[in-house]
C-alpha cells in the first residue's frame, strides 16, 4: 500500500510540475508575441507620423511659394457651374 501511495503522489506531483511548466512557457510566448506586435504597431505609427509630417511640410512649402499669387482669377467660372440663359432673370 505504501508503494501505491508513493506512485500516486509522484504522478500527482509530476502532473502538477508539467502543468506549471506548460503554463509558464505559454505565458512567456504570449508576452513575446505581444511585445513583437506592439513593436510593429509602434513602427507603423511612426511611419504614418513621418508621412503626415512630410505631407504637411510639402503643403506648407507650396502655400508659401504661392502666397503672392491668387489661386483663381476673379472672372473664373467653374465648368460645372449652371448658367442661366440670357432671357431668364
Amino acid at each position: 500500500m505504501k508503494l501505491v501511495l508513493q506512485i500516486a503522489i509522484g504522478v500527482f506531483l509530476g502532473t502538477l510540475a508539467s502543468h506549471f511548466t506548460v503554463e509558464t512557457w505559454r505565458l512567456r510566448q504570449e508576452q513575446t508575441a505581444r511585445a513583437a506586435s506592439e513593436k510593429i504597431e509602434a513602427e507603423k505609427a511612426k511611419a504614418q507620423h513621418e508621412l503626415s509630417e512630410r505631407i504637411r511640410t510639402l503643403l506648407m512649402r507650396g502655400r508659401q511659394e504661392n502666397s503672392g499669387q491668387p489661386h483663381m482669377p476673379p472672372d473664373f467660372v467653374p465648368d460645372d457651374a449652371e448658367t442661366q440663359p440670357a432671357g431668364e432673370n
